[in-house]
């Protein structure tokens, strides 16, 4: 799990190039939005699941985006009792974050699974 990169929204200038004939504005000064892509990547099955947010990351989001996952997609593996999520050690979902452990131990005992967390790289205090 892992959120990338801001992007802007909007019909954007491409220094006058395209491949089919387009109106694009000659600035950037104006997105219609900016989102944020989240993804979840099943490395066993090779399939990424994007998720997208005009807000900043947030642990709520996070859990919200593995909760709408498991919905969706659990049914696919009834045999799974443990999920190991790889994600950074950003500052949304790090584990001294008190509101993203809150959420994750409640997605947890909702969907009656073991979560065990694996952060990459693993936070080094300074």
């Amino acid at each position: 799990m892992d959120a990338k990169a801001r992007v802007q929204i909007g019909s954007f200038d491409r220094g006058g190039r395209s491949r089919i004939p387009t109106v694009a504005q000659d600035h950037d000064y104006a997105p219609k939005t900016t989102l944020t892509p989240y993804g979840i990547f099943v490395r066993e099955l090779d399939e990424l699941f994007l998720y997208f947010t005009q807000s900043i990351v947030t642990p709520d989001f996070i859990v919200d985006v593995l909760a709408d996952f498991w919905d969706t997609e659990g049914k696919r593996f009834p045999s799974v009792k443990t999920l190991v999520i790889n994600q950074d050690n950003g500052p949304e979902n790090n584990s001294r974050r008190t509101q993203f452990m809150k959420r994750i131990v409640e997605f947890s005992h909702q969907y009656q699974l073991n979560i065990r967390l694996a952060y990459y790289p693993p936070y080094h205090s300074k």
